[in-house]
């Protein structure tokens, strides 16, 4: 079959496309970024579109000729300042779904979420909820696909749960009793390509789960014996606490941890497995034996244990630039400031204005750093500040090189961390 399929390079929509590609399928890939796809296959197609912009059914009839299915798993679990709920998971996926029933496609799979229903509350599941209601009212072969928490490696959420189940204390919102039901990458990309097949009949809505369900609480212990933890000591707190603590997910950088799905999770996640199973003509992957009793990988544990130090790094380099800028011109006596200056040939009005100019690029780096201003270059460029200054003052002021408090060698862990934030920002961007 000739395939669309969007969100390529998504963690659900990469399995996808490695399935229907091995199934010898031909697929044109949509997403922002085709170099990111690292597939090199001649049966494929990749296409650079924003789906954020591809709200228009226009934007979708030129490139259905000759397609005969459609494959959306674009989503997002947050919003930003340039994607929508509304944009992502409701405008652009039913203009595509229109385009395509005008395009006499044979069949449109829709990956949504397991909450999308009528009791949907969130942002998230209602934007699911009005696209697949979009859909189901079309007349084409249509398959809405509701899938749990969906894990395997590389998954976004697998990071933050990881972390989560790294920490010493767990810290449950109503004892954790909530019920999930994870399912296997594996077994969705499965399940996709079960709906192409020619002898199998679409309208139907199937909820993607494992199994059995499982309590937050031990999906955390369990991910955190992958790690090679004992269990961990938990504490429940009271769901109005927890919604507090999610709104410090903003400030730490993790757009999965918001008071939003809390919500959702608080909810439970969990569904009957038999129509699946049906489908599928097999039981889902096992969660022990696929996940649970596989140990994690030296990368996985490293980054569990330091997936928290990332922000606080960012925060601490904002922090030291700020306070130098601040304690040099408020708090540090400025005599004692130009007696500094004074051997690294700086004297008379060059002083103040070195001082006093010095002190405000201190306070911008800080302030840049805070909102994150082309933060690669920003954390390159304080690299070579405080190496060429530490480099200058070590020649001129050889006394602070052999000062016993070491207040000039303490800037070598300094720059490692400006080179190790960076190199993990760099992986984000």
């Amino acid at each position: 079959m000739n395939i669309l399929l969007t969100g390529a390079t998504g963690f659900i929509g990469n399995a996808v496309l490695r399935e229907l590609l091995r199934q010898g399928h031909q697929v044109t890939a949509c997403c922002r970024h085709p170099e990111r796809l690292l597939i090199d296959h001649p049966n494929l197609t990749p296409l650079k579109l924003d789906f954020a912009k591809a709200g228009a059914i226009d934007s979708w009839l030129p490139l259905l000729q000759n397609i005969d299915a459609i494959v959306n798993c674009v989503g997002i679990i947050a919003e930003n300042n340039n994607r929508s709920f509304a944009q992502l998971q409701t405008q652009a996926p039913v203009a595509l779904f229109e385009a395509g029933a005008q395009a006499g496609v044979k069949k449109i799979v829709q990956l949504s979420a397991l909450g999308a229903d009528a009791d949907a509350e969130s942002a998230y599941h209602l934007s699911k909820k009005a696209a697949d209601v979009a859909l189901q009212e079309l007349v084409v072969d249509w398959f809405v696909l509701q899938p749990s928490l969906v894990y395997g490696h590389g998954g976004q959420s697998s990071g933050l749960f990881h972390a989560f189940a790294a920490l010493p204390v767990h810290l449950l919102p109503d004892g954790g009793y909530q019920l999930l039901q994870p399912i296997h990458i594996d077994d969705v990309a499965a399940t996709v390509c079960r709906c192409l097949e020619p002898a199998v009949s679409g309208r139907k809505t199937l909820a993607l789960v494992g199994p059995s369900p499982i309590t937050y609480a031990d999906w955390l212990q369990g991910l955190r014996r992958r790690l090679g933890k004992p269990m961990a000591k938990t504490c429940s707190i009271p769901y109005h606490y927890a919604m507090t603590m999610a709104g410090l997910g903003k400030w730490l950088d993790e757009p999965i941890l918001s008071k939003d799905n809390v919500a959702m999770l608080n909810r439970g996640n969990s569904a009957d497995s038999g129509p699946l199973t049906q489908f599928l003509g097999r039981a889902p992957v096992n969660l022990n034996e696929q996940w649970f009793e596989q140990a994690a990988s030296q990368a996985e544990r490293w980054h569990a244990g330091l997936y928290f130090f990332k922000p606080l790094l960012l925060y601490t380099i904002a922090f030291v630039w700020l306070w130098s800028g601040i304690t040099s011109l408020f708090f540090y006596p400025h005599q004692l400031s130009y007696q500094l200056l004074a051997p690294l040939g700086v004297n008379g009005l060059g002083a103040p204005i070195a001082l006093y100019g010095l002190a405000a690029m201190d306070i911008a780096m800080g302030l840049a750093t805070l909102v994150r201003f082309r933060i690669n270059k920003l954390l390159l460029w304080q690299f070579w500040i405080v190496l060429g200054y530490s480099l200058v003052v070590a020649l001129r002021l050889p006394e602070f090189v052999f000062h016993p408090f070491g207040p000039l060698l303490k800037n070598l862990p300094f720059l490692m961390c400006l080179l190790m934030v960076r190199a993990i920002e760099g992986e984000q961007s």
